[in-house]
């Protein structure tokens, strides 16, 4: 009821937005989940690219207050409210978490980033949804090809906004960052990566798949063979896993990644292999060339609750399938033992969803919109 309320307040503003001469030299970003994502790697694409010597940046993000002391040079953060007024003078936008419910006037140029190539069922796919206007964007990113028709209908919008440029956040994946893999892990050690996706159904789906009662042998297990598990929990969860330390079982929250300034995808960088079920983040990790495992123990009930964007996933999921918590365990030992019997498949399906392969999605976005390269 909230969101719809302030829909309404925001459609006289599209109107409004049309009239309002636009700056050629104001850039904005916006998140109202954290300054993370595609948004902030491609925000500190261009930081590096020395944009901000030209152009007013301005990044309006719910948690301000972090950010907001250091600012670079022509860089001014302020909070969501605030950032209304610069998104209607900016000539150039990007968002990837929530967004201002304000059509695009045909000065500007607004890109939704998104965050992630799909499997699971998002905007107008989503049952109860299908009616929703989610196009509020110029163009919107996508990874491959294939996802420019079902991206057009997630969102609502034409084929031909739906640009194929990939995901800046998977830049990352391709750098090299020794002090950030020495933060995640010892030199040598194995290290697995946990990634569950959020479940509105069950909040506490990680912390009982993994087996409260067998984290110590599970850890003892890990500990002899020199491996670490992190478990990334989803930024939406709130299930408590307190007094669940061990020596290499690690739960890591957003925020524990940004006191450490640690993106997730550092994690995935460091990562020997990745066990998920219906998060995109599988889709990014495919591009390393890595074992990958699926929690699918709910599959049936997460299909008919929330629903994929294919009749059947399991083409799309090329890995083991985990069940039960002896397969777990399975899993953990071939990524140990180096026996990684997907690995056609898993390249079969990467050649289908990820078009790019490589490190330079932030430059095709900068190509794209500003039509040049800064030396």
């Amino acid at each position: 009821m909230k969101k719809e309320i302030l829909k309404i307040g925001f459609k006289p503003l599209s109107l409004v937005n049309k009239f309002i001469k636009k700056n050629e030299k104001l850039i904005f970003f916006y998140s109202n989940l954290g300054f993370r994502d595609n948004v902030r790697a491609f925000y500190e694409y261009l930081i590096a690219q020395n944009y901000n010597e030209e152009y007013q940046i301005v990044v309006s993000i719910n948690d301000v207050a972090d950010y907001k002391e250091q600012a670079p040079k022509n860089v001014t953060f302020v909070n969501n409210r605030q950032g209304i007024l610069y998104f209607l003078r900016a000539k150039y936008g990007f968002y990837c978490f929530g967004k201002y419910p304000i059509k695009p006037s045909g000065q500007q140029m607004i890109v939704n980033l998104w965050h992630g190539t799909p499997l699971k069922k998002i905007g107008n796919l989503e049952k109860g949804l299908e009616k929703t206007n989610y196009n509020f964007f110029t163009v919107v990113a996508a990874s491959a090809p294939m996802y420019k028709p079902i991206m057009a209908k997630i969102f609502g919008c034409r084929e031909d906004q739906v640009v194929v440029v990939g995901n800046p956040r998977n830049d990352e994946l391709f750098a090299e960052d020794k002090n950030a893999d020495k933060m995640i892990a010892e030199e040598g050690q194995k290290v697995i990566l946990w990634m569950p996706t959020y479940r509105e159904y069950d909040e506490d789906y990680v912390v009982s798949l993994v087996k409260k009662d067998r984290l110590k042998h599970l850890n003892k297990r890990l500990a002899e063979d020199n491996c670490k598990l992190i478990i990334k929990l989803h930024p939406l969860q709130t299930a408590s896993v307190k007094g669940m330390e061990y020596s290499n079982i690690q739960f890591a929250t957003q925020k524990d990644l940004d006191k450490k300034k640690l993106s997730v995808y550092a994690l995935m960088r460091r990562a020997d292999g990745l066990i998920t079920d219906y998060s995109s983040a599988y889709f990014d990790y495919m591009l390393l060339n890595r074992p990958i495992a699926f929690t699918v123990d709910d599959i049936e009930e997460y299909g008919k609750k929330r629903g994929f964007i294919f009749d059947n996933p399991y083409p799309y999921m090329p890995g083991m399938k985990l069940t039960s918590f002896e397969e777990l365990e399975q899993y953990i030992t071939e990524v140990i033992v180096g026996n990684d019997v997907y690995a056609k498949e898993r390249e079969r399906v990467n050649m289908e969803v990820n078009s790019y392969n490589d490190g330079n999605s932030s430059r095709r976005v900068e190509e794209l919109i500003f039509g040049r390269r800064k030396g």
